[in-house]
């Protein structure tokens, strides 16, 4: 079965202006939204489930990456 997903598309600087609302569209609504740079598909921002699951069928392990220490800077 093959399922059907609406996608957005905003520049960067669009969708930062409206940053809640897009993550809302895709944790609530399962609705990523295509970033663009300058015309060009830049980033995807996706339903966590949806970016778990990537992960997974990729066979890819998600590693956190290390938390920037206070002290340094």
């Amino acid at each position: 079965m093959t399922a059907t997903r609406i996608e957005h598309s905003a520049k960067i600087a669009e969708a930062r202006n409206v940053l809640g609302e897009v993550i809302s569209r895709a944790r609530f609504a399962g609705e990523p939204t295509i970033l663009m740079n300058r015309g060009k598909e830049a980033a995807v921002i996706v339903p966590f489930d949806l970016y778990v699951r990537a992960m997974e069928a990729l066979g890819e392990t998600r590693v956190p990456a290390p938390k920037p220490d206070a002290a340094d800077g």
